[in-house]
């Protein structure tokens, strides 16, 4: 057994939920005004930006901390101290020169990319900021895995906190900068950029690409932040091992053994997260499209916005407003996947076939009291949610709430699988998490280009879509970790879960049109949500104490063996 001090499974599982908890809140606080400066439109470069960037990021970058984190997890397990200290050595060489390497590659290809994907050619300046984040972005993730291997998670938790609280400062500092630029270049010189605008309103919307551009630089820079506040606590405190502790062992394997064993294990990760990111990249080459053959076909267009511009209109609401706030749902259970790691790889190891049950069973039934209450409250509640969030955006919130709606309950299937593939991942099923995302991945294309070119559904297409693969990602992936690890739950411990989420739905809709009656005007409006939302989490909790199936009692069943 290890010398070092570790957190088990509930102590790093509560260490990263809190973290999750803070950095989505501040995430989302950070959200709701940049949606407010950007607008829609704006938030298309944001979103569109992050569409482009995201296949590049995930084939560069995913796979590393759990690759790591698994290495050093088995080293530990067998007292080779020396060993996962040259496993950090080697990955802090090799997985940054990578992620240089693709960083280069994003600053090269930045125009060609944004002629044929985003609104405009000034939108290159976005994928530039982004560009930083690649090479960064490794360094931190070789970091975090190391320490989550020792099953430390605070120091995960503390950079992550670090990262998001600076990315919502700097980022609406330099938005907003660069917002009140354009203006005061507009009143001098009736121009912004270099351009002549006839007014201040195309002047505002010829500065959108750059203000977003701002917003995702200062990610950047919070990204070189927190790996030096990683890399000054390495310094500072270290990771808990000895002198004695690495002369006890000091045969090490040869560095190209260990690059060898990192890449297996990170390219299929790597693989599977290229694959997940494709979701946000068919949104955006098929939304815009699918959208205007929709208003070409008699779908209705809002007053005071121009056919021209709705289809980006649409696209930045949606993925600013509803993927934004649907999104924090599986954020909150993938953590539980993460946690569970070095505790599955162990088990794993040891060849420990109980402990192993013990785990998949909690760790699909603890996401599902987690996901379907949550789920059900934002399907339920969608456009109380959107307008309490970001009142005064009436358009975004009108062109978005029927999608959220139906996000609601893709988001539940999605915090389910999340945590199922990372299992499936790290019990060494590298392949078939691929194979069935991808799966989801054509189902999803296939139902956009159906769907979306609707004039009835639009964008409420897009939102179906994603529900459905969401679907039979979660199905496919929940059956393969229970057959691969010979886990047998009882049907009436699923349905017990989908029960509550359904009451809590129920209980949270019927407070809102009681509660909406007595309380009138603008004020009472603000407090729809909170009060029905409260009366939705409540429903849940007292139904799951009713059927003595509380979260406390599962988190159980999951402790280390």
């Amino acid at each position: 057994m290890s010398a070092i001090k570790q957190q088990g499974f509930l102590k790093g599982s509560a260490i990263l939920l809190g973290m999750v908890v803070i950095t989505k809140a501040v995430g989302l606080a950070y959200k709701i005004p940049l949606t407010h400066l950007l607008g829609g439109s704006g938030m298309a470069y944001y979103s569109g930006a992050y569409a482009v960037f995201a296949p590049l990021m995930a084939a560069a970058v995913s796979g590393i901390s759990a690759s790591v984190a698994r290495q050093t997890a088995e080293a530990d397990a067998f007292g080779r101290y020396a060993q996962l200290r040259k496993v950090r050595r080697t990955a802090m060489l090799v997985y940054p020169a990578l992620g240089l390497a693709a960083a280069l590659v994003l600053t090269a290809l930045s125009q060609p990319l944004a002629k044929a994907f985003l609104p405009s050619a000034d939108a290159r300046w976005t994928l530039c900021a982004l560009a930083p984040s690649l090479w960064l972005c490794a360094v931190l993730s070789v970091q975090r895995g190391y320490y989550e291997g020792l099953r430390n998670m605070l120091p995960t938790a503390r950079s992550e906190i670090v990262e998001t609280v600076l990315r919502a400062v700097l980022g609406l500092a330099g938005a907003y900068a660069v917002l009140r630029y354009a203006d005061a270049d507009f009143a001098a010189t009736h121009g912004c950029f270099g351009q002549f605008c006839r007014t201040a309103e195309d002047a505002a919307a010829l500065a959108l690409p750059f203000s977003a551009a701002a917003a995702i630089l200062a990610g950047s820079l919070s990204t070189g932040i927190a790996v030096l506040t990683l890399g000054i606590s390495f310094r500072l405190r270290g990771d808990g091992i000895t002198e004695q502790m690495l002369a006890s062992d000091p045969v090490t394997d040869p560095a190209r053994d260990i690059v060898s064993r990192l890449f297996s294990h990170s390219l299929p990760i790597a693989g599977a997260a290229v694959i997940t990111t494709l979701g946000g990249f068919i949104d955006l080459l098929t939304v815009p499209r699918g959208l205007r053959a929709a208003i070409a076909a008699g779908m209705s267009v809002p007053a005071g916005i121009s056919e021209a511009a709705l289809p980006d209109f649409i696209y930045g609401s949606y993925t600013g407003l509803a993927l934004t706030v649907c999104g924090l749902v599986p954020t909150l259970t993938a953590m539980f996947g993460k946690s569970a790691l070095p505790a599955l790889t162990e088990s794993s190891v040891r060849r420990s076939g109980g402990s192993l049950s013990r785990s998949v069973s909690g760790l699909i039934l603890v996401s599902m009291f987690i996901a379907l209450p949550c789920g059900a409250v934002l399907s339920a509640l969608s456009r109380e949610t959107l307008e309490f969030l970001f009142s005064g955006r009436s358009g975004e919130i009108g062109c978005t709430s029927a999608a959220m709606a139906v996000l609601g309950v893709g988001g539940c299937f999605m915090a389910v699988s999340l945590p199922c593939l990372s299992a499936l991942q790290t019990l060494g099923c590298h392949l078939l998490p691929i194979v069935i995302m991808a799966a989801g991945s054509v189902i999803k294309l296939v139902l956009d280009l159906l769907l979306i070119p609707i004039p009835s559904l639009g964008i409420v297409g897009a939102a179906a879509a994603a529900a459905v693969s969401q679907a039979f990602i979660c199905i496919c992936s929940a059956g393969a970790l229970l057959r691969r690890t010979h886990t047998y739950i009882p049907a009436q411990r699923f349905f017990r879960p989908i029960l509550s989420g359904l009451l809590s739905a129920a209980a949270g809709r019927l407070v809102c049109d009681l509660a909406g009656q007595l309380l009138r005007g603008s004020i009472g409006s603000r407090l729809l949500f909170p009060i029905s939302a409260a009366a939705a989490f409540l429903t849940a909790g007292l139904s799951l104490w009713l059927m003595d199936m509380l979260p406390k009692e599962k988190l159980r069943s999951i402790r280390r063996a």
